[in-house]
């Protein structure tokens, strides 16, 4: 028995070395329940070495479990805690899964220390000596609670395993192995395989450590979670800050510090907005959507702010991830970007206008502001084409100035000037707005007018003479007045094509200025032989 509680004691100095660099890493995923479990292990260990029955005759045993009790119930629990925080990466719980994790080893260990303590105890066999005890009906309730929460725990690694890469699975196979070794030893003291006077669940757990302390020390248990994840933060430019459900802060990286020009490192524990109240302003409260919201720190720098929610396996929102990035260097090329699209833009526009103006010129007769005879080429084709498609019609009208040479020689070219864009300017005003006015050459105009009918045609470009004819021009202190002729052609009546409608409108005018001038004719049908 003194080499059993010697490897006892041993082993409860070893359990505080995987303690110790939970310790030094208590930031990483796991460490904190390790550190709790392996504490628990070295006390659990160390009084079940003490010899109690010698130093204590009368209540040896029932003093040695009491003492001990606190370890035992605690273990599971620690267990199951530090595996999922290690599965899943993070150290955050909420406080209500706590509760219900420790309502079950509070119970017993109330009842342990109570005088209820048969309950979990049973009857002894002996007082005076180190027998063991009689299982109560409490115990085997805390028994298979604990089974339970270390199956969960096992099952929580082999998902590790079957879904990590091979240097996790390294990792997992040893954290199995240290879960499983204290399970087989604890059943066969249950079950009473073992010795009715030996317990081997304290070497159960000396074996359990020296397995973590394999996984720590040789395989990187903590390396790779915290040690890299410390490179990794702080390494990248982009600040983030890791905060639970009440906005304290459990994690940063020290590009925070940078970017919101912090002296202090940023405290885990403390609240969000005691630190960084600025950004605890623009923290919305978090959800399972994922927000980004950008705002203006210090006056001039632009920070973006994405939010991401930790979720728990029921969907619950346990926490955040803060992500904040300086966007100013961008923002600025932004803006420089959108001042240079609205200078091109402003260019384009300009250019455009200039086009527009260039080719409205190119069609524009300078003196009348009518369409020229280049547009008319334009305009008559498509018309053709159109009201061939259609079967529709339209008239071609073409209008002369009578006597105007005699104008231009009387009272000279100004005036003749003058008469000319006065009739432009009665056309622009008269004419349908799907009506064509050109001007021909010299005092001849055209117009082409679509959807009318010959006689409605004579009829609108009668009430254009009768207009023309009243309008009076002063040319020293005379009042001088113009009259026009006009001979009108229908499509498809007088003509199928540009030439020939042209001419059919032509020769009307011809027969408008031979009958006396002033007066409006229709083209003659052409009858084919």
């Amino acid at each position: 028995m003194h080499i059993f509680n010697f490897l006892l004691l041993a082993g409860a100095v070893a359990a505080l070395f995987p303690a110790s660099v939970a310790w030094t890493r208590r930031h990483a995923p796991g460490a904190p329940a390790l550190l709790a479990m392996q504490l628990s292990a070295a006390w659990w260990l160390a009084c079940y070495a003490l010899p109690f029955a010698r130093l204590w005759p009368d209540e040896g045993m029932f003093l040695r479990m009491r003492v001990i009790f606190p370890a035992v119930v605690s273990i599971a629990p620690l267990t199951l805690i530090f595996v999922l925080s290690y599965t899943r990466g993070t150290n955050t719980w909420r406080p209500s899964r706590l509760l219900a994790l420790a309502i079950v080893p509070a119970v017993v260990l109330a009842v342990a220390l109570s005088p209820l303590h048969d309950l979990c105890f049973g009857t002894w066999r002996g007082v005076a000596t180190d027998s063991i005890f009689q299982m109560g009906p409490l115990f085997w309730v805390h028994s298979l609670y604990s089974y339970v929460l270390v199956g969960k725990a096992v099952l929580a690694l082999v998902a590790a395993y079957a879904q990590g890469s091979t240097y996790v699975r390294r990792q997992t196979r040893i954290l199995l192995g240290a879960l499983i070794v204290p399970i087989i030893c604890n059943v066969t003291f249950i079950a009473g395989v073992s010795p009715p006077d030996l317990d081997p669940t304290p070497i159960g757990l000396v074996v359990s450590g020296i397995l973590v302390s394999l996984a720590i020390f040789r395989r990187g248990l903590f390396d790779l979670v915290a040690v890299a994840r410390q490179k990794i933060g702080s390494a990248i430019t982009d600040g983030f800050i890791v905060i639970d459900a009440q906005r304290r802060i459990v994690e940063s990286n020290a590009a925070i510090r940078r970017i919101f020009e912090i002296g202090q490192p940023v405290k885990p524990g403390r609240l969000l907005g005691e630190q960084l109240a600025e950004l605890d302003e623009y923290v919305a409260r978090p959800g399972n959507t994922p927000t980004t919201t950008e705002f203006v720190h210090g006056g001039t720098r632009h920070l973006e702010l994405r939010t991401f929610a930790i979720c728990d396996d029921d969907g619950n929102t346990i926490g955040a991830v803060l992500i904040v990035r300086d966007v100013t260097e961008a923002r600025r090329t932004s803006l420089a970007l959108e001042q240079a699209n609205a200078q091109l833009k402003a260019q384009l526009d300009t250019i455009q206008s200039m086009q527009a103006q260039l080719q409205e010129q190119v069609i524009r007769d300078p003196l009348t502001g009518l369409y020229n005879r280049l547009y008319l080429t334009d305009a008559l084709a498509r018309e053709l084409t159109c009201s061939a498609r259609t079967q529709g019609s339209f008239a071609v009208v073409m209008i002369d100035v009578d006597h105007f040479k005699s104008v231009n020689d009387v009272y000279g070219h100004a005036l003749g000037d003058a008469i000319l864009r006065a009739l432009g300017g009665l056309l622009r005003q008269q004419v349908r707005p799907t009506d064509s006015p050109c001007r021909y050459g010299g005092e001849e105009f055209v117009v082409i007018m679509r959807d009318v009918t010959l006689e409605l045609a004579v009829e609108r470009i009668n009430e254009l003479r009768v207009a023309f004819a009243a309008l009076r021009f002063a040319s020293n202190g005379l009042d001088v007045s113009r009259t026009f002729s006009a001979g009108v052609a229908l499509f498809p009546l007088h003509g199928r094509d540009e030439a020939s409608l042209l001419a059919a409108a032509d020769a009307a005018l011809y027969a408008a200025k031979a009958a006396g001038r002033n007066q409006v004719c229709q083209a003659a049908v052409h009858v084919e032989s």
